[in-house]
């Protein structure tokens, strides 16, 4: 092969490699516990942070909804994910965040009730972005209170479920994660 056709083919080849677009994002994640700040950090390389009070040991990771679970001393569970909007099925164009929130709620509650849970709203603020709901079955021992909250194109995904904790802790417990993270 003579030069100038080594030429053409290696500029053909940086010409495909740069044009190929990948629709995948890559993440760097990980968790630590600050003593001196008393907080929980999970890190979701490139969204951002979610900060959690006290201290959380991550127990698991859901690939499906993207969630990290964490325990604290006394067994409660949260689960947190925050992810851009147009990742989700149900996402459009120019969609806003109360439409948005209002979307998720109705997608996942449909999944949650397929599973045999009944599923209630609890508080329905779409105009702050956000709504806490409930999903419950007594058979089934579940009982998970849910907070899904968008802004800054992010879709915000919590949970929690205690043994301790009452239903109004777990549910200011959300809020106030939202509000500060």
């Amino acid at each position: 092969m003579n030069r100038q056709n080594l030429n053409i083919v290696i500029g053909l080849l940086i010409f495909v490699l740069t044009s190929c677009k990948t629709t995948q994002t890559s993440m760097i994640i990980a968790d630590s516990y600050d003593k001196k700040k008393n907080q929980t950090t999970l890190t979701l390389l490139p969204y951002g942070n979610i900060n959690l009070p006290d201290k959380w040991t991550k127990t698991s990771y859901n690939h499906v909804s993207k969630q990290h679970f964490f325990t604290n001393n006394d067994s409660t569970t949260v689960a947190v994910t925050k992810n851009p909007k147009d990742k989700y099925p149900f996402f459009k164009p120019n969609q806003t965040d109360s439409e948005f929130v209002t979307d998720f709620v109705k997608w996942d509650g449909e999944y949650w009730e397929k599973q045999g849970l009944t599923i209630t709203t609890v508080e329905n603020q779409s105009e702050k972005s956000y709504i806490l709901w409930q999903a419950k079955s007594d058979e089934k021992n579940v009982n998970t209170i849910f907070f899904f909250g968008s802004k800054n194109g992010l879709a915000y995904n919590f949970l929690g479920s205690s043994e301790t904790w009452t239903e109004t802790k777990i549910k200011d417990f959300l809020v106030q994660l939202y509000n500060d993270n």
